[in-house]
């Protein structure tokens, strides 16, 4: 859970970094700091529910890759092999 905190973080500061850029070289005009909190808040909000969205369905979006391309793909954690004596 703290790898979705720190992604939705760097990904902010890294929003903010690119957004003084450009309003400094660009634009040459700052806009007010409600408006930079406002917009630094909804990337984070974004990239927040977007990471959290990616790492808790991979699984199963990974397997509906796999149907749509009809890969013959096999997971090792999910395939059993009994190496002992069989218990019945």
């Amino acid at each position: 859970m703290e790898h979705i905190f720190l992604f939705a973080i760097f990904t902010t500061i890294l929003f903010v970094f690119f957004k003084l850029i450009e309003m400094k070289y660009l634009e040459q005009e700052f806009k007010p700091l409600k408006v930079m909190f406002r917009d630094s808040f909804i990337v984070f909000m974004s990239s927040l529910l977007g990471s959290y969205g990616y790492y808790y369905t991979q699984h199963s979006f990974s397997d509906f890759l796999n149907i749509v391309t009809e890969n013959k793909t096999l997971k090792a954690e999910a395939t059993q092999i009994f190496t002992d004596i069989p218990g019945f």
